[in-house]
C-alpha cells in the first residue's frame, strides 16, 4: 500500500539548502494533501502589489498561498487578494501591523519613509550582481538581522525576500551618458531614485495602475517595473522607444512580511513550511522572470518594438559613485539599521 505523505514527511525532505528540490517535494505530495480537506486551523488573508493580470502574478504569488496550502495538509489557508483589494498598496504594512489583516507580499521600497533600511532591501544600484550575491548578502553576512529587526519596529515578521530579475530602465528617448539624465522625469521609487536624482534626473511616483498612462501621456518620460520581462508584462514597449542597458541592478527584491503576533502564534513547523515556501518561491521567481527577460529583450529588439539603448562605460561608473554616496547618506541617517547593512555591502565589494 502507498505510504501517505504527511506535513511532516515534506519537512523531513530539506532544509533551505534543498529549497529547489523542496518545491518539487511540494508539489508531488499536494495530491495526497488534497485528499483529506482538512478544515483549516488559521485562515489567513494576504495582498499583493502586482497587478493581477500580469503572469507572475499567477505563476508566482497564487502559487505560493497554493504551496501553503498544500504543505499543511490545508490547515494553513492563506486566500491571495489583488491589490488595492483590502487596503490601498501604500497602507500595507500598517494595515498588517494592526491586524486588519495577516500576510503582505510587496515592494520594500514602498516604506522607504518610515523605515530607510527597506530601500536597500529593494536592490540597489549596481549593488548585487546575481542571485547568490543577493542571497549570501542578506543571509550569510547576516544583513536579514537588521532587515528583520526594523520590520518587528512595526509589529510584523519579515518572512524573507523574492529575488526578481533586476531592474530595468524604460525610456522614451535615449539614455546613454549621464548629460541625458538631466531633467529625465523617471517613475522610481527607492534608492535607484535617490542615485538617479544625482545624476540630475527628477524621480516621480505613481502606482503600478497608473504607469502605463503616465508613460503613454508623457507625464512621466522612463520608468522600472522590476526587470525587462516584468516591464514587458506592464506592457512598456508599446508606449516607450528604448530600453537601458545594463540593468540598473541585476537583482531586485519583493517581500513576504506577517503580523507579528500572528507569526508568533503559528507551530512550528507552520513556520518552517512558509520558510521553505519563500525560498523555493525566491528561486523560481528569480529564474521564471530571467529567462522570460533574456527571451523578450530579442523578440522585442527583432520586432523593432524598442531599441536598446546603451549607456556608456563612463556613464556606469558615475551612477556606480553615485550609488556609494547614497549608500553612505542612509548610513548617517540611520545608523541603527542602514548603517550595518551598509557595512556588509562594503565587505561584499571588497569580495567581488
Amino acid at each position: 500500500m502507498e505510504k501517505k505523505l504527511t506535513r511532516r514527511d515534506v519537512l523531513k525532505m530539506g532544509a533551505t539548502a534543498g529549497a529547489i528540490a523542496t518545491t518539487g517535494a511540494i508539489a508531488s505530495a499536494g495530491t495526497a494533501f488534497a485528499k483529506s480537506n482538512k478544515k483549516a486551523k488559521f485562515s489567513w488573508r494576504m495582498q499583493c502589489h502586482w497587478p493581477i493580470g500580469v503572469e507572475y502574478y499567477q505563476h508566482n504569488y497564487i502559487a505560493f498561498c497554493d504551496s501553503v496550502r498544500e504543505a499543511t495538509d490545508g490547515e494553513l489557508d492563506i486566500k491571495p487578494f489583488p491589490p488595492n483589494s483590502i487596503v490601498p498598496t501604500k497602507d500595507t504594512l500598517e494595515a498588517v501591523g494592526n491586524g486588519l489583516f495577516e500576510i503582505n507580499w510587496c515592494w520594500p521600497a514602498y516604506w522607504q519613509g518610515k523605515m530607510p533600511v527597506a530601500s536597500l532591501a529593494c536592490g540597489h544600484t549596481f549593488v548585487w550582481d546575481n542571485l547568490s550575491q543577493m542571497y549570501w548578502n542578506t543571509n550569510m553576512q547576516n544583513a536579514m538581522e537588521y532587515y528583520r529587526a526594523a520590520y518587528a519596529d512595526h509589529n510584523v515578521h519579515l518572512v524573507g525576500f523574492l529575488g526578481v530579475d533586476g531592474i530595468t530602465l524604460w525610456s522614451k528617448k535615449p539614455i546613454e551618458k549621464i548629460e541625458d539624465f538631466k531633467g529625465l522625469k523617471v517613475r522610481s521609487t527607492g534608492t535607484p531614485a535617490d542615485t538617479m536624482r544625482k545624476a540630475g534626473a527628477t524621480p516621480v511616483y505613481f502606482p503600478g495602475s497608473e504607469l502605463y498612462q503616465a508613460l503613454q501621456t508623457g507625464v512621466c518620460e522612463a520608468a522600472h517595473w522590476g526587470g525587462i520581462y516584468t516591464g514587458a508584462e506592464m506592457k512598456f514597449a508599446e508606449v516607450t522607444q528604448y530600453i537601458v542597458q545594463p540593468d540598473l541592478a541585476r537583482v531586485s527584491n519583493a517581500e513576504i512580511f506577517i503580523n507579528k503576533q500572528k507569526w508568533e502564534k503559528l507551530p512550528g513547523d507552520f513556520k518552517k513550511i512558509i520558510n521553505e515556501c519563500t525560498m523555493a518561491n525566491n528561486y523560481d521567481l528569480y529564474s521564471f522572470c530571467d529567462f522570460k527577460s533574456k527571451k523578450i529583450l530579442k523578440d522585442v529588439v527583432d520586432s523593432k518594438k524598442v531599441s536598446v539603448s546603451r549607456l556608456e562605460p563612463k556613464t556606469v561608473e558615475q551612477l556606480k559613485a553615485y550609488s556609494i554616496e547614497v549608500l553612505d547618506e542612509y548610513a548617517k541617517k540611520d545608523p541603527k539599521y542602514c548603517g550595518p547593512v551598509v557595512k556588509t555591502y562594503k565587505e561584499m565589494f571588497s569580495l567581488t
